[in-house]
């Protein structure tokens, strides 16, 4: 008898001081692999930015990378994915027919860049972090010229000219920070606000935003909305809409004035020449099933230009879970 009294004091003292001193076991992040492509196609224009494509691989390995060091972590106990991806955006005027330089409007130009990330998130606070360090090149060696005479040729397109008044070569070197908060959350309505900030070579803004989605999804902050490569879900297919929003106040844009470093560019906007306060709205539908996601989304931006207009792409993109 007292032996199993003395047994049941000691399961009695472990469980109390387990509730007392928690030591859950460390979640694994799931990996993904992302394809985007965005082309202004969709909005029946060739201008601006005129195609952009994009991959994207997310994977706990990537935290050994000392660059992991300089990323932003929610908190001790945030759910952490890393990331690498490479991204190439291609940008012209408004006429890519025009003979010679074409002033008053938006230089030719490509931007070529490697980036290391982290989604930091917690889902007891719904909160988000979001920090990148993009590493590249604008200009020639970019190859936005040969990629959009390549299509052109392939879909036979007119071929642009003035490609050879491009932006001269620099250097991209730029740290990207987002906070992203949840507000309002239900099973199949979710409110988020956000705030972001860029510096470096490349871009140097802040602003605000929202995004909204409504629909038959998983929860945000939980696995990024996507749905776990080991899940025993019944329902494994989700289908939703997403719709963001978000305002800039811009203090300097590369792709427009030319790089930071090497001001030797034949031809480029001025700091007169920008428009301060950039808004961007898009709306898209997501399709999730199983491992695989697809989505499409309209995008709009306002001018970014005095002299220039509003400018709308289509971005395609897949993703998988493994």
């Amino acid at each position: 008898m007292k032996k199993a009294i003395f047994f049941f004091f000691l399961i009695s003292v472990k469980s109390i001081s387990q509730i007392q001193n928690p030591n859950p076991p460390v979640l694994e992040p799931e990996r993904y692999f992302t394809l985007q492509y965005d082309n202004d196609l969709f909005s029946g224009t060739d201008r601006y930015y005129t195609q952009g494509i994009f991959l994207k691989l997310i994977d706990p390995f990537i935290k050994r990378s000392p660059l992991s060091y300089a990323l932003i972590r929610a908190d001790k106990n945030a759910l952490n994915y890393f990331g690498v991806s490479l991204q190439q955006n291609v940008y012209t005027p408004i006429d890519i027919r025009h003979q010679g330089i074409f002033y008053g409007e938006r230089p030719y130009t490509g931007l070529l860049f490697l980036s290391h990330n982290l989604i930091s998130i917690n889902a007891e606070k719904r909160i988000l972090f979001e920090t990148q360090i993009d590493l590249g090149i604008i200009g020639p060696n970019a190859k936005g010229a040969e990629e959009q005479k390549f299509i052109h040729k392939k879909t036979n397109n007119l071929q642009p000219l003035g490609w050879e008044y491009q932006l001269s070569q620099d250097l991209i070197l730029n740290y990207n920070f987002k906070f992203e908060k949840g507000f309002f959350i239900s099973k199949n309505f979710e409110l988020m606000g956000s705030g972001f900030a860029r510096l470096g070579t490349l871009y140097a803004d802040a602003g605000f935003g929202f995004q909204t989605r409504q629909g038959i999804l998983n929860p945000f902050f939980n696995n990024l909305g996507l749905e776990k490569s080991t899940t025993t879900r019944k329902n494994k297919f989700k289908i939703f809409a997403v719709l963001k929003a978000k305002a800039s106040t811009v203090g300097y844009n590369a792709s427009l004035q030319g790089g930071f470093i090497n001001r030797s560019s034949i031809y480029k906007l001025q700091d007169k020449d920008i428009s301060r306060l950039v808004g961007q709205f898009s709306c898209g539908i997501v399709l999730l099933y199983k491992r695989l996601g697809l989505s499409f989304t309209r995008a709009y931006l306002t001018r970014e230009f005095k002299s220039g207009v509003e400018h709308g792409w289509g971005e395609c993109a897949i993703t998988t879970s493994f």
